[in-house]
């Protein structure tokens, strides 16, 4: 199954603080970056407004 882009975001880890990759239609982290920074080109995971 191809995963959409929209469906992958990426967020900082706040223990660790290194960025994960998660797929937001199953609500799993697909990847953990190893070196320091965020991924190029996937969108980064922001809070709600309301």
């Amino acid at each position: 199954m191809k995963h959409q882009k929209k469906d992958i975001v990426q967020t900082k880890n706040p223990r660790t603080g290194r960025y994960v990759k998660i797929d937001r239609a199953r609500g799993r982290i697909i990847d953990i970056k190893k070196s320091i920074g965020p991924y190029k080109g996937i969108p980064v995971l922001r809070k709600r407004t309301s």
